[in-house]
């Protein structure tokens, strides 16, 4: 596990997630293309309002079907409370918080996505502090947060220890952590990266297995992304947030590793042929995305 400060690594990961931002695109589409620039407040708009509406699909765990993006997730009742987003990426939790109006501060590493958030929430005319801060060195006093809000963010940092430590640091006693990280034991790692990528096509003999995860999770049509690591149950608890007390953690995967061999333009349609809580209830052990929720109990 790679857990150590590394500014030339940070510069490489920051970049990286500026010029590919976190997008959720129609099936068969490219990803992670980035935001263009110069767009209108109209093309703009159009362009968040597409990738919301494929987060919603992809995140069809998150909520039930007609409901609000991540209306199972999010937690309810948080007009006031002060809440940290840490890694805002387009913004679309951002305004989730915002519309509930929650005293929202939401931080990333990537210039383009506080760019983007920002302009977001001035669309929507909703308010927020989104400022650009690095989560190994979060800018705000001990306990001060009742609220932290992480959706695959830390896994890329270079000191991923670091971050929870200071997660920890600035949650307010009594406050609840809402963080999801990349599951080490997931069938998408052992079946699609180890076997499929390291096994079946020889990649293990010239990469090592985190060499394997930065190539194959985040950006793989560019080549992956700097840094991604995975993390089991334990080392959540045990490794990362030690002084937290764990409430729940349950697994998710996106349909797509059902029905990617579906041609792209039947895809959506066929993935609605399942239920939704079928796929909830198979990947709840063994799905990629590790949602983690826990509390600060200290006196």
């Amino acid at each position: 596990m790679i857990d150590k400060s590394n500014d030339k690594l940070k510069k490489q990961i920051k970049n990286w997630w500026s010029n590919h931002s976190q997008d959720y695109v129609d099936p068969g589409k490219k990803d992670h293309t980035g935001v263009k620039k110069n767009l209108s407040d109209e093309e703009l708009t159009k362009f968040l309002n597409d990738n919301d509406k494929n987060f919603y699909e992809d995140a069809y765990f998150a909520q039930k079907y007609g409901s609000e993006l991540f209306s199972n997730l999010i937690p309810k009742n948080i007009k006031n409370k002060k809440i940290l987003e840490i890694g805002c990426g387009l913004g679309s939790h951002s305004e989730i918080f915002a519309k509930k109006k929650a005293n929202l501060t939401s931080i990333d590493l990537a210039p383009t996505s506080i760019e983007i958030t920002r302009k977001r929430l001035e669309l929507k005319e909703l308010k927020g502090n989104i400022i650009e801060a690095d989560a190994e060195k979060l800018p705000f006093p001990d306990n001060y947060f009742d609220i932290i809000w992480s959706w695959g963010v830390i896994h890329h940092s270079p000191n991923t220890k670091q971050c929870a430590k200071e997660i920890t640091r600035v949650l307010s006693k009594q406050g609840k952590l809402y963080i999801m990280l990349y599951n080490k034991n997931s069938l998408y790692n052992w079946i699609n990266v180890i076997l499929r990528y390291g096994v079946l096509k020889g990649q293990l003999l010239k990469m090592s297995i985190q060499d394997l995860h930065n190539r194959y999770t985040d950006g793989k049509s560019n080549l992956g992304a700097p840094l991604s690591k995975y993390f089991t149950r334990d080392q959540i608890k045990n490794y990362l947030f030690p002084k937290l007390r764990i409430l729940s953690q349950h697994a998710y995967e996106k349909k797509h590793a059902f029905s990617f061999w579906v041609p792209p333009k039947f895809r959506r349609k066929f993935e609605k042929l399942i239920p939704d809580f079928i796929y909830t209830f198979l990947w709840s052990r063994l799905g990629f995305l590790l949602f983690t929720i826990a509390e600060k109990n200290e006196k």
